[in-house]
């Protein structure tokens, strides 16, 4: 009996009267042949279409549910308010759009998913919340138009993200879109006073036009290639149209630029009434508004900051270049340019701004942390922007998209952005409290032998990925701006091994390693200076200035604990290179208007004086008078015979010229195994490293530290004549 028979037999056995038929009911389903051929089935013990065709009637495809019917008014509902949502976030990026004329223009060609960047309604992605909700979050609150929530940043552990979790519950349960009728103006508008605060104005006083035009090039020509924040052919383009004269915003970015390019001009009116050179771009400087009363960071805004960083390491305060970099980094943190945009974010030129302007951020941070030994704002794990796009400032109005075959200007750039998170990693790691190294587990003499050899593996593995037009070769360096972008690049790149390996050049098992790294990254990093200066003839740029004194400084150290060991060395290829290192600063000091360069040139000279005896030079130079460092016959940075003086320049780009440090492609146990059959050297203990160690990092203070390092009585007496020996 077939399943519907089934069913009708068991309906009439069930009836009331049992005899009186039923109206038969629709049927469940029908057979398999009847649903295939998509005709009506009658039911029977075998159906009609069954017993016509010959087929078995029977019922084995599983039953299919049908789904959900489709709701056309519920869909329009939907859609209508995804209008009005789009339409409230629209409305809300237009009030906040920067009058960059090249800003208003939406990018072009392919799309840039690929390179994504926040801008000015960020939507961050988080394990908690997904980059929609949170640009849902944004939208939400840019509709209520007040100043408080636009344009803003909100994490999912803020109040404003747990605000929209109630009001969207609310919206679900009303069946329409949240709306705040009891705004009450008293407390969400601006305060007369304080919008008379924040209406005011400064009035900045710009240089003539033929001044103007000639720092510009001075800025584009020495800092740009290697901090790209700015967009040349659009800043030149606004500069011509007047733009600083209307906006307070863009005129302290146009100053900062004015300020910076006077460290490299010659022109009498940089300075005040025609004072002292030191005292070049200052009435530029001096005009900005650091900080408005009320505001809602521009890109104009924390690109002025970035740009007063790099001028206050110039002056004898240098200490203010860390307020200006905390100032910037909290502006980018409120619009979120730390954080991936969603997917369906429309990329424009302005996006691309932001993305410079945060990755300079990090690589200007990374720099002076390292330098002044201070701890890192903004942590690898605490950001997860994409890099900038590798594409060239005359390409971005074709689509930015870079020619095939042509090299980018900005693959410099990217390069140094992942040595900065390197140092990052190794400033947090090598150089962390004990407080911190007793949590994280790291105070074991295991785990900094294989931290160093971790950090020595990623540095070669850097080494490899460096593209061919940015490889430093001494016999054929590069042509153009790429000649200063590698020659910088490859000095980065041993100051970053030097902070590497610094702290562990006195332990047992690392120092013979880690001493041979300082002092053949040192000599390199002099050589690379001298070769760039002696082929450019430019002033020194500041990314090199700091690199050159602590090369020069652990040579000289080098220098004092080997002779104290009884060892046989032939200083004068190490003192002739300290003396380019003093000829380097020298020029610095005069020539870039850069006052730290004159004080470590000072600290450099004390060193090469302090030393009892003068036991830097050999023997028998010091008796003949040679030790002294103006009598010395040395190359210097301004000749030539590149090559006759240094017979090694033909190494390629490469951290160790010896088989004593590590190679390329030598993984961590071969540099763990290699490090551990080294014997110790035993000058680098006790009162000697003790003095290594304890030199002064911060700059700001470097001058009264190292007075009280290298004059001081007592402590001259304590650490250096009991090491070297008191004078005869």
């Amino acid at each position: 009996m077939s399943e519907n028979e089934q069913r009708e037999t068991h309906s009439r056995s069930h009836s009331p009267t049992g005899s009186i038929p039923l109206k038969r009911r629709r049927l469940v389903r029908s057979c398999d042949v009847c649903r295939e051929r998509k005709v009506r089935c009658d039911g029977q013990n075998i159906c009609s279409s069954c017993l016509a065709f010959g087929s078995p009637c029977t019922y084995m495809e599983p039953r299919r549910k049908r789904g959900k019917r489709h709701n056309l008014v519920d869909e329009l509902k939907r859609e209508n308010d995804d209008l009005k949502r789009e339409n409230t976030s629209l409305r809300a990026k237009l009030r906040s759009l920067s009058a960059c004329s090249l800003c208003a223009q939406p990018l072009s060609g392919p799309s840039r998913s690929a390179f994504v960047s926040p801008s000015n309604a960020p939507a961050p992605r988080t394990s908690v919340e997904s980059e929609e909700q949170l640009d849902e979050l944004a939208s939400r609150f840019s509709q209520f138009d007040f100043n408080e929530f636009e344009s803003k940043y909100f994490g999912s552990a803020s109040s404003v993200s747990l605000a929209d979790h109630a009001i969207a519950m609310k919206e679900t349960h009303d069946g329409r879109p949240f709306s705040l009728h009891s705004r009450r103006p008293l407390y969400w508008d601006i305060l007369p006073w304080e919008k008379e605060a924040y209406d005011s104005r400064p009035q900045y006083i710009y240089p003539p036009s033929d001044l103007v035009e000639s720092l510009l090039r001075l800025y584009f020509t020495n800092l740009h290639p290697t901090l790209p924040i700015l967009h040349r052919p659009s800043f030149e383009r606004s500069v011509r149209q007047g733009q600083h004269l209307t906006d307070m915003q863009f005129g302290g970015v146009l100053l900062a630029v004015l300020a910076i390019g006077s460290r490299y001009s010659t022109d009498s009116r940089v300075f005040i009434d025609g004072d002292a050179s030191l005292s070049a771009g200052w009435k530029f400087a001096n005009q900005i508004w650091i900080l408005r009363k009320l505001f809602d960071p521009t890109i104009y805004e924390v690109q002025m900051y970035c740009l007063l960083t790099l001028y206050a390491l110039g002056l004898s305060v240098p200490q203010n270049s860390w307020l200006y970099l905390g100032i910037g980094i909290r502006c980018l943190h409120h619009r979120g340019a730390h954080r991936r945009k969603p997917d369906s974010h429309k990329w424009g030129p302005e996006d691309e701004l932001w993305k410079r302007a945060f990755w300079s951020f990090i690589a200007l941070e990374r720099m002076v942390c390292v330098s002044v030994g201070r701890p890192i704002s903004l942590q690898v794990e605490e950001y997860d922007a994409e890099p900038p796009l590798e594409v060239d400032d005359d390409y971005w109005d074709q689509g930015f998209t870079q020619p095939l075959g042509k090299p980018s200007r900005l693959s410099y750039f990217v390069c140094e952005l992942r040595l900065c998170e390197i140092s990052a990693d190794a400033m947090r790691r090598l150089y962390a409290s004990k407080k911190s190294k007793r949590l994280m587990g790291w105070d074991s003499v295991e785990w900094e032998q294989r931290t160093v050899a971790h950090f020595d593996s990623i540095m070669n593995n850097f080494l490899d990925s460096i593209p061919l037009h940015l490889r430093w070769d001494p016999d054929r360096p590069p042509q153009g701006v790429f000649f200063d972008q590698s020659a910088i690049l490859h000095v980065s790149y041993h100051y970053l091994l030097i902070a590497i390996h610094r702290p562990y050049i006195h332990r047992t098992k690392l120092a013979s390693t880690s001493l041979s790294i300082c002092a053949k990254s040192a000599r390199t990093i002099l050589r690379t200076a001298d070769i760039w200066f002696s082929k450019t003839q430019r002033l020194p740029v500041q990314t090199l200035i700091h690199p050159v004194f602590v090369s020069g400084l652990i040579l000289l150290l080098n220098m004092l604990a080997v002779k104290r060991a009884g060892l046989s060395i032939d200083s004068n290829k190490d003192l002739g290179l300290v003396t380019i290192a003093m000829e380097f600063l020298e020029v610095a000091e005069s020539s870039t208007r850069y006052q730290p360069a004159g004080r470590i040139l000072d600290i450099l000279r004390a060193v090469w004086d302090a030393q009892p005896n003068n036991q830097l030079a050999d023997t028998d130079a010091y008796e003949s008078g040679a030790a002294d460092p103006a009598a010395l016959e040395f190359p210097s940075i301004f000749g030539s015979g590149l090559n006759e003086t240094y017979p090694h320049l033909g190494q390629s780009f490469a951290p160790i010229d010896a088989s004593s440090g590590p190679q390329p492609g030598m993984s961590i146990e071969q540099l763990l195994a290699d490090a551990g059959t080294r014997s110790p050297i035993s000058i680098f203990e006790d009162e000697l490293m003790a003095m290594w160690m304890a030199v002064p990092t911060d700059v700001a203070h470097m001058i009264n530290g190292w007075e009280t390092h290298m004059e001081g009585g007592t402590v001259l007496d304590e650490n250096w004549f009991s090491v070297f020996g008191a004078p005869q």
